[in-house]
C-alpha cells in the first residue's frame, strides 16, 4: 500500500471551510436574515464580549504605564496582604456553596409540595413565592435588619436582645446566607417544579405495582429524573450568590466579600486596575460554574417526557410527608410575607427601633428628593425592555431554526451577559465606553459595508435581468475611498462647520441621494428605498430642532410652582433626546442597512456612484463625535440593562419555538415568503406568549438591578436601586423602605398591565404561562 503525496493542506480542513463558505453564502442570500445575524452579531461583541475582554486586559495591565502589573494578583501569595485576600476568596465560595445548597433544597421542597402534595392555596401559594423576584434585590436585607437588626423589631423589641462586642447578630455571613436563600430560592422553585410536571408518571406507576415503597421510588426513579433541574439549580444560585451586590454591601459585617470589594476598590479607592484584577478572579468561578451547568447538565440524557398519552401526577397521600412538606412551605411563605410587612410598616413608621408612629413623611420625601431616579428607572427600564426582548427572539430563532457555523458560540455568548457578575459587566461598560472604541466600530462598519457592497443587483438578477460582471477589487477600492470620503466628513468636516451645520450639511446629502435613487431605480420599490434614505436625512433635523422643542419645555418646566410637577416636565425634555438624539454611530450603521436592500434593487452605470455616495454619508455617520463613547449617557443604562435580562428573552424564545413544528415555517418559504415575512405572519404570532413573557420579566429585571448600574448612574440619570443603596448607607432604613415598596408597585402595575394587555390579544389561549424565565 502507497502513502499517498502530501498536498500541504488537510482535505478535511478545505472541505469543512468551503462547507462554511457555503453556509453564509446561503444566510447571504437572504439580506433579512443576513442583517439580523449581523446586527446580533455586532451586538454581542460590542456589549458582552468586548467589556468582559476589556476587565480581563485591565487586570493585568497598568493604567499608569500601560505595563504589564501583577501587583494585584500577587497579594494572594503576600505576607501582609495575602491572608485577607485568602479569606475573602474562602467567604465567597462559603457564600456560594451555602446558598445555592439551602435555595436548592428550600425551591425543591416548594415545587414538591406544589406539585405532589395539595398544597392549599396553590396559586396564591404561588404567586407569593415569586414575590422575591419583582423586588429590589437587596429588600430581604432591609427587611432583616428592621426585624433582626440591632434596633430590629424582634430582636431589640420584642426580645431585648441588645447584641454586644463579638456577638453573632443578624450581620455576618450566616446573615448573608439567609438572606440570599430567601431571595434566590424562587428560580429553584421555578427550575425543578417545571422538570416536576414534566416527568412522566408512568415509570413511578410501574415501580409502585411491583411494591416499591414511596421512599425507594422517590431515591431510585424520581430524585435521578430531577437531576438536571437540582444540578441546574444550584449552579444557578452559585452564579447569582457571586453576582450578588447589595446584600452583601449592606449585611456581611465585618465580613466581605469579592462583589463587594469590587465595589469598594473602585467606588471608596478610585483602583480600577484593583476592581479589574479582583473581577478577574471573580470571573474564574463564575464562568467555570456557567460552563458546567451549560455543557455538563444539559449534555445528560434523563428522558421523562416520551409524547405519549400519560395519567396526573403521583400525589403524596401519607400524612408525615406531605404536612411536613407542606408545613415547612407554610413557614417560609409565612417568613416572607413578614419581611415583606415590615418593609411596607417601615416605610410608613417615623423612626424604626424608636419611634412608632405612623407617617407619610417617608413617601413625600421619596417623591420629592427622589422622583427624578424613579421616573428615570422606569423610563430607561421601559426603553431597554422592548430591546432586549426583541433581540433575545431573533437570537432564539436563529439558534433552532437555522444551521450555521457558529450557532453555539452566539447561543453561548448571549446567555453569558447574565451569568457573569454585574459588577464585572459595569466595569467592563466604563473601561470599553469611556473612550471611543474606534477599531471595534470599523471593523462593525466594515462587516456592513461589504456585505452592502456584495448585495449590488441581487435582486434584480433574481428577476432575470443580466447578471453584472463581479469586480472585486474594483468594489474594495470603491469602498476604501467612499470611506475615507466619510471619516473625513465625520472628522473635518465636523470640526470647521460645527455640529448643528454639519448635521443640516448630512442630511441635504440624504436628500440628495434619496432623490437620485428615485430616478435611477427601476423597480417598484424605488417610492420606498428613497423615502428610507430621506428618512435618515429626516432624522438629522429632527435631530438639530429638538433643542428648540426641548429648551423651551425646560423653561417652562423651571416656571412650575408644583416641585413634582415641574421636574417631570424638565425630564420630560431628556425623555424626547433619548429617541431623537441617538449617537450618530448609531444612525450610520442603520443607513448601511437601508442601503443593503436599496443596493440589491438598483441597476444602471449609476450604481457605483450612488453607492459610493451611500457608504461615504454612512461613513460620514458612523465615525462622527467619538463613536459608542456612552459612559454618562442613557445609552450605556440601557445596554446594560438589555444585556442583563437578554439570556431570560432567549431562553423564553428557545423554549416556545422548540414546541413549533418547523413545517409550519416551511410551508410559508415553500409557498414563496422569505425570512422576515415568515417571522413576522407565522412565527411571531406563535410565539407571542413567549415575547410577553419576556417582557414581563425583562422589565422586572431593569427596575431591581443595581450591581451592573451601580457604575454608570450619573447625577443626570438616578438609578431607583442605587438611591435605595444610598439611603440605607446614610441609616435612613424607613425612606429606603418607602422607596423599595414604589419600585415593587410599579413592577405590580406593570405586570398587571402586561396581563391585561394578554388577556384581551390571546383570550383563547388558557396554556399561557408567563413566568417563563422569571428569576
Amino acid at each position: 500500500m502507497t502513502t499517498p503525496p502530501y498536498t500541504g493542506s488537510s482535505p478535511g480542513l478545505l472541505t469543512a471551510l468551503r462547507r462554511r463558505i457555503q453556509e453564509f453564502r446561503l444566510i447571504g442570500q437572504d439580506p433579512i436574515l443576513a442583517i439580523g445575524l449581523l446586527a446580533i452579531g455586532a451586538f454581542a461583541v460590542t456589549f458582552i464580549l468586548y467589556p468582559l475582554l476589556r476587565v480581563v486586559v485591565q487586570g493585568f495591565v497598568s493604567l499608569e504605564t500601560g505595563e504589564l502589573n501583577l501587583v494585584h494578583f500577587g497579594r494572594y501569595f503576600d505576607s501582609y496582604f495575602g491572608p485577607y485576600y485568602r479569606r475573602v476568596v474562602r467567604d465567597t465560595m462559603i457564600m456560594g456553596v451555602a446558598t445555592a445548597t439551602g435555595g436548592t433544597i428550600l425551591g425543591f421542597i416548594f415545587a414538591y409540595a406544589l406539585v405532589r402534595c395539595n398544597m392549599p392555596f396553590p396559586r396564591l401559594t404561588h404567586a407569593l413565592t415569586l414575590v422575591p423576584t419583582i423586588s429590589p434585590p437587596f429588600a430581604i436585607a432591609i427587611a432583616a435588619i428592621l426585624l433582626f437588626g440591632r434596633s430590629g423589631l424582634i430582636t431589640r423589641t420584642l426580645l431585648g436582645i441588645t447584641p454586644g462586642v463579638g456577638s453573632n447578630d443578624i450581620y455576618g455571613l450566616d446573615g448573608l446566607v439567609f438572606v440570599q436563600i430567601i431571595t434566590f430560592f424562587p428560580v429553584a422553585y421555578l427550575i425543578i417544579r417545571g422538570m416536576l410536571e414534566r416527568l412522566e408518571p408512568s415509570m413511578e406507576e410501574a415501580a409502585l405495582s411491583l411494591g416499591a415503597s414511596k421512599w425507594h421510588i422517590f431515591r431510585t426513579v424520581t430524585l435521578p429524573l430531577l437531576v438536571p433541574g437540582i444540578a441546574g439549580s444550584f449552579l444557578l444560585l452559585f452564579v447569582e450568590s457571586l453576582a450578588d451586590l447589595g446584600n452583601p454591601l449592606l449585611i456581611t459585617g465585618n465580613r466581605t466579600v469579592l462583589s463587594a470589594e469590587i465595589y469598594l476598590a473602585i467606588n471608596g479607592q478610585y483602583d480600577q486596575q484593583k476592581g479589574a484584577a479582583l473581577s478577574v478572579v471573580l470571573l474564574i468561578p463564575t464562568l467555570t460554574v456557567f460552563i458546567l451547568q451549560r455543557y455538563w447538565v444539559s449534555r445528560r440524557s434523563y428522558v421523562a417526557v416520551t409524547g405519549k398519552p400519560t395519567g396526573g401526577q403521583i400525589r403524596v397521600k401519607e400524612p408525615y410527608i406531605r404536612w411536613t412538606v407542606v408545613i415547612i412551605t407554610a413557614l417560609t411563605l409565612a417568613l416572607i410575607m413578614l419581611l415583606y410587612l415590615s418593609i411596607a410598616v417601615g416605610s410608613v413608621t417615623q423612626l424604626w427601633g424608636i419611634n412608632y408612629t405612623l407617617t407619610l413623611e417617608h413617601y413625600r420625601a421619596a417623591f420629592t428628593r427622589g422622583l427624578d431616579a424613579i421616573a428615570d428607572t422606569t423610563f430607561l427600564s421601559a426603553v431597554a425592555t422592548p430591546i432586549a426582548v426583541l433581540a433575545g427572539m431573533i437570537i432564539a430563532f436563529l439558534v433552532v431554526r437555522k444551521n450555521f457555523s457558529g450557532k453555539e458560540t452566539l447561543d453561548f455568548t448571549s446567555n453569558l451577559g447574565g451569568a457573569v457578575p454585574g459588577t464585572i459587566l459595569g466595569i467592563g461598560f466604563i473601561l470599553a465606553f469611556i473612550k471611543a472604541p474606534i477599531w471595534l466600530v470599523a471593523i462593525i462598519y466594515f462587516f456592513f459595508v461589504f456585505y452592502m457592497v456584495g448585495q449590488q443587483g441581487k435582486v434584480v438578477e433574481t428577476s432575470g435581468a443580466a447578471r453584472p460582471r463581479r469586480r472585486g477589487w474594483a468594489n474594495i477600492l470603491l469602498v476604501a475611498v467612499s470611506t475615507a470620503i466619510g471619516y473625513s466628513i465625520a472628522v473635518y468636516l465636523n470640526a470647521w462647520a460645527g455640529a448643528i451645520l454639519w448635521r443640516w450639511i448630512m442630511a441635504a446629502g440624504f436628500f440628495v441621494l434619496a432623490g437620485a435613487l428615485f430616478f435611477a431605480t427601476a423597480s417598484r420599490y424605488r417610492k420606498a428605498i428613497s423615502l428610507a434614505t430621506a428618512a435618515i436625512g429626516l432624522y438629522l433635523l429632527v435631530d438639530t430642532l429638538t433643542p428648540s422643542l426641548t429648551t423651551p419645555l425646560a423653561i417652562w418646566g423651571r416656571g412650575i410652582d408644583n416641585l413634582q410637577l415641574s421636574r417631570i416636565v424638565v425630564g420630560l425634555g431628556d425623555w424626547i433626546k433619548v429617541f431623537t438624539q441617538v449617537p450618530p454611530s448609531v444612525l450610520g450603521l442603520t443607513a448601511l442597512v437601508i442601503g443593503t436592500f436599496v443596493m440589491g434593487r438598483l441597476t444602471g452605470r449609476a450604481r457605483p456612484i450612488l453607492l459610493a455616495a451611500f457608504i461615504a454619508l454612512s461613513a460620514g455617520l458612523v465615525f462622527a463625535e467619538a463613536p459608542l463613547a456612552l459612559v454618562g449617557t442613557p445609552y450605556i443604562v440601557i445596554a446594560a440593562y438589555a444585556v442583563r435580562s437578554l439570556p431570560a428573552s432567549v431562553r423564553a424564545g428557545v423554549a416556545s419555538l422548540q414546541q413549533i413544528d418547523p413545517s409550519i415555517e416551511e410551508a410559508s418559504t415553500s409557498l414563496g415568503g422569505d425570512a422576515q415575512l415568515t417571522f413576522r405572519r407565522v412565527t411571531l404570532p406563535l410565539i407571542a406568549p413567549a415575547l410577553i413573557a419576556g417582557l414581563i420579566f425583562a422589565f422586572a429585571r431593569h427596575m431591581t438591578s443595581l450591581s451592573a448600574i451601580i457604575f454608570l448612574t450619573t447625577p443626570k440619570w438616578p438609578i431607583l436601586t442605587v438611591w435605595i443603596l444610598s439611603e440605607v448607607e446614610q441609616a435612613s432604613m424607613s425612606t429606603a423602605a418607602a422607596y423599595s415598596m414604589i419600585l415593587i408597585f410599579i413592577v405590580l402595575a406593570a405586570i398587571g398591565l402586561m396581563y391585561w394587555l394578554v388577556g384581551r390579544a390571546f383570550a383563547s389561549q388558557d396554556n399561557v404561562d408567563l413566568t417563563i424565565g422569571a428569576g
